[in-house]
């Protein structure tokens, strides 16, 4: 199961998400995810293969949990670079292209696995 869908699940439900029974996809090159929408929100773990960089400019904003690892994300609008290691959450603000969009990047001798949560 690529992506596991918990939509329709009444909200006021207790419930787990079962990351382990998700399958990897391909997310971009060195970077894999399994994710599932809950209550129309992508949660998501996502693991950047040593050196693995995301090219692309992200506008949507995060909240992340570093399971393993340790990221950098660095910011198209000159913004000090925020990095976050294994044990630490953090969060990126949605932002539009040239005002804070952000792109990761793996600084970890090894993978780095995240659990996210997009807004």
């Amino acid at each position: 199961m690529a992506h596991q869908e918990t939509e329709g699940q009444d909200v006021d439900e207790p419930r787990n998400v079962p990351f382990g029974e998700i399958e990897w996809i391909d997310d971009a090159p060195g970077i894999q995810a399994r994710e599932t929408q809950v209550e129309g929100t992508r949660w998501a773990v996502v693991e950047y293969g040593e050196g693995a960089s995301r090219e692309e400019w992200c506008e949507e904003g995060h909240r992340g949990y570093v399971i393993s690892g340790s990221i950098e994300y660095e910011f198209d609008d000159g913004h000090e670079p925020l990095r976050a290691s294994e044990g630490e959450a953090f969060r990126l603000p949605p932002a539009r292209l040239g005002g804070g969009a952000h792109r990761g990047h793996n600084v970890a001798s090894g993978p780095t696995r995240l659990f996210l949560i997009d807004e």
